[in-house]
């Protein structure tokens, strides 16, 4: 099952401050703000439509456009519903906040979430998500998916991910609240030895892991994974610093998940796949996905 697995979810922006296995704090402040200037007669152009809040990105080819709906789009229309700027489609918000609602993921169950900006942002491709004006919706996914929160993900173990712009179904960013199959855990303790903890390093410790299939079948796929002590520092510019740039690669085909790391002194472990991968001499090769790892129904 592929990127879309949504209904709704909302609540006011929490700052909370997690330990232990959670390691996580604090969120980066959102800067910035859109805006138009005319002089010697020109006429203005008009700013987008604030939905979601003045540090938005432009509205763009990569990032989207606010008057694109259904289909493709439909999360983001679910979105301003929660946000009371339209009244269909039936939505039902879990949590509302300034910078993104939290909906039921598809099937909705006890851990199968989903947490969607607020602004206007495609997907993994837009790079308003990698600078400083961003909000660090990895930390926001974490706290949401904790008991007392709405979108607690009641499963063994929790997976965060969000897929590559091929292998999704909607074309506005999510990330996924959800468990993660069983055995994947023990796998990454297995490799924890050798899994790094230098960002510098991360774009060369590739491993395979066997994940599922949508049928249930045992599947081996390759992923670079990252040992963090927290999420207070932003992924996705740390993937785009430490992986995309220094390898040429694409932001757009690149899959992320994040689960706890359950050995040593805690922190988490940061996956990241992409199909055209160059993996070891007999590893699996790589996927735009994190359907392997994530369990949503």
């Amino acid at each position: 099952m592929s990127g879309d697995k949504r209904t709704d979810v909302i609540h006011r922006r929490q700052f909370v401050k997690l330990s232990g296995v959670a390691g996580a704090g604090g969120l980066l402040a959102l800067a910035g703000a859109d805006g138009g200037m005319a002089d010697g007669g020109q006429t203005p152009q008009p700013s987008p439509p604030d939905l979601g809040g003045a540090n938005c990105p432009q509205q763009s080819a990569l990032c989207g456009f606010t008057n694109q709906t259904g289909g493709r789009y439909d999360l983001w229309d679910r979105v301003q519903v929660c946000l009371g700027t339209r009244t269909t489609p039936p939505t039902n918000c879990l949590t509302t906040t300034s910078d993104y609602v939290v909906l039921n993921g598809r099937p909705p169950n006890t851990h199968n979430f989903l947490l969607v900006p607020t602004c206007r942002i495609s997907g993994i491709e837009c790079p308003f998500i990698a600078t400083n004006a961003a909000p660090n919706y990895w930390l926001d996914a974490w706290i949401n998916a904790q008991p007392g929160q709405p979108s607690h993900v009641v499963y063994p173990n929790i997976g965060l991910g969000i897929n590559s712009a091929t292998t999704r179904d909607q074309d506005q960013l999510h990330i996924h609240l959800a468990g993660i199959h069983s055995g994947i855990q023990t796998q990454l303790n297995a490799y924890d030895n050798s899994i790094t903890n230098n960002p510098a390093n991360w774009r060369s410790q590739i491993v395979p892991i066997w994940g599922l299939t949508s049928t249930g079948m045992p599947a081996p796929r390759s992923y670079r994974v990252l040992h963090v002590s927290n999420l207070n520092t932003n992924l996705f510019t740390l993937l785009r610093d430490s992986v995309v740039l220094p390898t040429g690669a694409n932001m757009a085909d690149q899959a992320m998940a994040v689960t706890p790391r359950l050995v040593g002194n805690g922190g988490f472990y940061v996956l990241n796949s992409e199909p055209a991968l160059q993996t070891p001499p007999g590893q699996p090769g790589g996927t735009g996905t994190v359907d392997f790892l994530l369990a949503y129904n």
